[in-house]
């Protein structure tokens, strides 16, 4: 018995991974209601660390590599606004990054919100 509301996170996973889905964000595959939660199944890339623990490992992201990150960024970014969605807290701790291929993945939309044209007054 689920509280019978599509939470917004999944609602905004949904909208992002919906036909044809972009490369550079993570894919939620399955979700569950529960009485008082939910459960999401995301899509796991191995080998991979979120961005903030590979730079503490690594030092630092040279410059070819932070020109990939950021351009795969963009389109993670492009790709959520073209389908309404806000994701409101991107940073480090919120991409993925291959440790082989360096392709990284936006994640975690719990912060997110529809694209409105009218102001936001909460902010994540």
């Amino acid at each position: 018995e689920g509280h019978g509301r599509l939470p917004l996170e999944v609602a905004l996973m949904t909208l992002v991974n919906s036909a044809p889905a972009c490369p550079n964000v993570l894919q939620l595959l399955e979700w569950f209601d529960h009485h008082r939660c939910y459960t999401m199944i995301l899509e796991r890339p191995v080998p991979c660390q979120d961005l903030q623990s590979f730079c503490e490992e690594n030092g630092y992201l040279d410059e070819s590599l932070a020109k990939k990150v950021l351009l795969q960024l963009i389109s993670a970014l492009k790709h959520c606004e073209s389908r309404g969605v806000l994701h409101r807290d991107v940073k480090p701790e919120k991409l993925l990054i291959s440790t082989e291929s360096h392709d990284i993945k936006l994640l975690d939309f719990g912060c997110g919100d529809l694209l409105k044209d009218s102001a936001y007054k909460y902010f994540a």
